[in-house]
């Protein structure tokens, strides 16, 4: 098969373009031609690397891949306004771009959010006669709602018109979570054109250790209690900044943020205000090294808000958590997440409006009250014989041969 991938992000940008990058090898691997449009980097930090600058039309070649990058109003994870004119020019140049792109494709899959991306998928579906097939991370403009990003308003109701109208007029809709599944059906998405293939985890995890992680930062008499990721505002994190206050007294525990985004200043003054000496912000660290920091934490957090999206979503980090061998605790009751951590072997819960809650976890599993280290390595036998990256892949990439064939 050909297959044109149109996703917004692409590494050397991190989060959760690993799954597409990982995906896109592993269909390249199997002897399949795979081209990528997508924009030049930038993300999160708005940041566009030396090598890109000045660029507007960029091609090159990763593992095999050809990319066409284009070029994007660069912004930051604290720029949301700027990040939508980035969305815009992003439409726009990706499609003179893709004239650039020649050849007769087998389908088109285009990677959402943005949801720029899936209809820069559509138009040239459209132009190239060409199979479509969209993915989808995260509703919109569901989830902006929710979680507080956008503002309802006629905007966001145009954009909800646009994505509708996407998801019938696709082929196949891919969806990252049952929960989104199971949207679309209640939605009037049929069902005979929705899967779910979920991100799954790669080797780099399953395989790593603590690399001297401990040692490089001074922290080998202390229980971590470790979040690594963006620190934005779909994440009540002020409630594990409260939850070390209050364990605050108790030398031997030290919460460490690993990332970097909107509310990373804010999190630093409240820390300040508390005199908080247990807590450290390390900011954004490599790639590669993401599996090191996971092993070296004793307890691994990750909260989002309690709204109702957030029972059907499914962090693409919580495969990475489940893959370190470590306790999680996680705040949204009664959702995917939960319960997958559940089918893997108990989920450790808490509510984001109690931090007294997730204190007395922390205080537990120190305690061996819980046995954390079971509970780690219950999730890290579940995720490494359900939910490695091959094994979706493989998935994915059969449902698309039977797409092609269709």
């Amino acid at each position: 098969m050909k297959i044109l991938l149109i996703t917004q992000h692409f590494p050397p940008e991190r989060g959760a373009v690993r799954r597409l990058f990982e995906f896109a090898k592993f269909f390249q691997k199997s002897g399949h031609d795979v081209t990528v449009l997508t924009a030049l980097p930038n993300y999160p930090d708005g940041i566009v690397p030396p090598k890109y600058r000045g660029k507007f039309l960029l091609k090159e070649e990763i593992d095999g891949i050809k990319v066409f990058r284009s070029y994007v109003l660069p912004a930051s994870n604290s720029q949301p306004k700027k990040r939508m004119l980035g969305f815009l020019t992003f439409l726009f140049s990706s499609i003179i771009n893709s004239i650039r792109i020649h050849g007769k494709f087998d389908l088109i899959l285009a990677s959402s959010p943005p949801v720029t991306s899936p209809l820069i998928g559509y138009i040239l579906s459209r132009l190239r006669r060409t199979k479509l097939v969209l993915e989808i991370r995260d509703l919109q403009p569901e989830s902006g709602e929710q979680f507080g990003n956008l503002n309802k308003s006629i905007f966001t109701e145009i954009v909800r018109k646009v994505m509708r109208f996407l998801y019938k007029k696709a082929d196949h809709v891919v969806c990252v979570t049952g929960g989104i599944t199971n949207w679309m059906k209640q939605n009037g998405i049929s069902e005979n054109h929705l899967t779910t293939i979920k991100s799954g985890v790669g080797p780099d995890f399953i395989n790593s250790h603590s690399n001297g992680i401990r040692k490089k930062h001074g922290w080998e008499d202390k229980f971590l209690v470790l979040f690594s990721g963006t620190l934005g505002w779909v994440r009540p994190l002020e409630s594990i900044i409260e939850s070390a206050r209050l364990l605050a007294d108790d030398k031997q525990y030290h919460f460490v943020f690993v990332g970097d985004g909107q509310k990373r200043h804010a999190l630093e003054i409240l820390a300040k205000q508390y005199n908080l000496t247990n807590v450290s912000f390390i900011g954004l660290q490599p790639l590669e090294e993401i599996p090191f920091y996971l092993r070296a934490g004793d307890v691994l957090v990750e909260c989002l808000k309690e709204v109702p999206v957030a029972r059907m979503a499914l962090p693409t980090k919580i495969f990475e958590y489940m893959a370190a061998g470590k306790p999680i605790v996680f705040n949204t009751i009664n959702g995917e997440t939960s319960r997958l951590l559940e089918n893997a072997g108990g989920a450790l819960t808490f509510s984001s409006q109690r931090p007294e809650e997730l204190a007395g976890i922390i205080r537990s599993l120190y305690n061996k009250e819980i046995d954390g280290v079971g509970l780690g390595q219950k999730y890290y036998s579940f995720v490494s014989q359900h939910h490695t990256r091959e094994k979706w892949a493989q998935k994915y990439l059969d449902l698309l041969k039977t797409i092609d064939k269709s």
